[in-house]
């Protein structure tokens, strides 16, 4: 069998034939390409999440990992899989800004298409939203419960941590600004969102039936409460 050539390791042909606007192209040829764009934004979204999770998993896998060997790499291919996450999370906020190059009468005109279709729908973006924590008020991100278990294996806490800063922690103190680094990420893109949101439909409801602006509010919580709390003692520390 011969090696794949640059499509079809792609798979091009499927990949790029999984855009279908519903608007009619020969009613208005602008608004039937304005929807091919949503429906691109959207489906590059989708991807990103999902390689998002991945990453953040084989982070978690890292770190749980930890046995207090000196030669155990686990932080550190952590840290290789948190840059990447917080890559991407930057990309889904440029995703979401470039969505405000749609004209708003444009969308106006295909939003009735989407029948009950809804970004609250999206299963990639409830899994971030469990793997950060934010997915409910009180929740544990599992990344940071293996943060705590590498730093247990290496005899120290979070707040020895914080308190001994890059310069004594290394590694350990590396994690946790990655760490705060796709939170803080994460944050952005989902207040670009809510912005998006309140340029382009104001206070209708949402095409799934929730409240739109409110429930997208609701819902915006920062990553790793306990670590920024940690974070905070130092300026208490400090008087």
């Amino acid at each position: 069998m011969s090696p794949p050539d640059y499509g079809r390791y792609l798979r091009l042909e499927q990949l790029l034939g999984l855009q279908h606007p519903l608007y009619p192209a020969d009613k208005d040829r602008a608004v039937e390409t304005a929807e091919r764009f949503f429906i691109v934004a959207h489906q590059t979204s989708e991807l990103w999440l999902a390689q998002a999770a991945v990453d953040i998993d084989a982070a978690v896998d890292a770190l749980a990992e930890a046995d207090g060997s000196p030669n155990w790499d686990g932080p550190e291919r952590a840290l290789e899989h948190l840059g990447r996450v917080t890559g991407m999370v930057r990309i889904l906020d440029e995703t979401v800004r470039l969505l405000e190059r749609l004209p708003i009468q444009h969308f106006a005109a295909f939003r009735g298409y989407l029948g009950t279709a809804s970004g609250a729908q999206s299963q990639g973006f409830h899994a971030l939203d469990d793997r950060l924590g934010t997915a409910s008020d009180g929740a544990t991100s599992p990344l940071y419960s293996a943060y705590l278990k590498a730093l247990a294996a290496r005899a120290t806490d979070v707040e020895e941590v914080c308190e001994r800063g890059a310069a004594g922690a290394g590694v350990e103190h590396r994690l946790a600004e990655a760490m705060l680094d796709v939170g803080y990420s994460f944050w952005r893109w989902k207040l670009t969102h809510l912005s998006l949101v309140d340029r382009t439909v104001g206070t209708l409801r949402g095409t799934a039936g929730t409240t739109g602006l409110s429930y997208l509010a609701a819902r915006i919580r920062m990553p790793f409460p306990e670590l920024r709390a940690v974070r905070e003692d130092q300026h208490t520390a400090q008087q």
